[in-house]
């Protein structure tokens, strides 16, 4: 028969002295297992401990690194913020000066179109055969007085083409009554030449006298021209006005002046 050997429990003895006069101490007795215990679970909590704060700063430096991180992309934003907004107003700046151009251009448009038009409106207003066709003075001649036998050049009016007779004195020049075109300078079987000019616009003035013509068929004359020059056997002209084809009273077409 075997005799059981028993294993004696190991313990530990805590003695706590005090400094004082009386020397008291006191004695503690721990369970071996207990303080084995006790120890590791010291260690596990350090051991915690540590990881925790380990945990803690590389949290930590991660959260600053995205807040330098967003940081500096806030400062960056701020910066693109602050570059477009000097965009926009420089482009304010760009549009409000093209509004401007815009509007002087579209003025200057306007006035070159007034200028146009007024030039339009005085060239069609020269093409109408309603200036006097003398350089100067002169006086009408009536139907009486118009051929008389005492009358030594003895013009007559043509009375199919509406005529009327100027007398006028020397030097003075028979003139386009508007601008046009010289459509023909022909020979008057009754008295001297005639010209005629077409105005492009319907109106044809015919121009009766003595002289010689100073003008050909196809020259370009403005109102004023001069046609013939009114010599001492050239002193009356004859003057008619077409429309369409049609003779219309000179007089009601010119424009007296003084």
């Amino acid at each position: 028969m075997k005799l059981r050997t028993r294993k004696s429990k190991k313990s530990y003895t805590v003695m706590i002295i005090s400094d004082s006069a009386k020397n008291k101490r006191k004695e503690f007795h721990i369970n071996a297992g207990f303080a084995g215990t006790v120890m590791l679970g010291s260690f596990l909590l350090l051991v915690c401990a540590v990881c925790y704060v380990v945990y803690s700063v590389i949290t930590l430096s991660d959260s600053m690194e995205r807040f330098k991180a967003q940081a500096e992309q806030n400062i960056s934003l701020q910066e693109e913020i602050e570059r477009l907004e000097a965009e926009a107003g420089k482009l304010e700046t760009e549009k409000e000066e093209m509004a401007e151009q815009i509007k002087v251009l579209n003025d200057t448009v306007n006035e070159h179109a007034e200028v146009e038009e007024a030039m339009a409106a005085q060239e069609e207003e020269e093409h109408i055969p309603k200036g006097f066709p003398l350089s100067g003075t002169a006086q009408l001649k009536t139907e009486e007085t118009a051929g008389d036998d005492d009358d030594a050049q003895g013009m007559r009016a043509h009375e199919d083409r509406k005529e009327v007779i100027f007398a006028a004195s020397e030097g003075i020049n028979v003139i386009a009554s508007g601008t046009g075109t010289v459509l023909s300078v022909d020979v008057d079987v009754d008295y001297g030449n005639v010209v005629s000019i077409d105005h492009g616009n319907g109106y044809i003035s015919i121009y009766r006298n003595k002289g010689n013509a100073v003008v050909k068929a196809g020259n370009e004359v403005t109102r004023g021209a001069i046609l013939y020059v009114v010599g001492e056997d050239n002193t009356e002209m004859g003057y008619s006005i077409s429309k369409d084809d049609t003779y219309i009273d000179p007089m009601e077409m010119i424009e007296i002046n003084g």
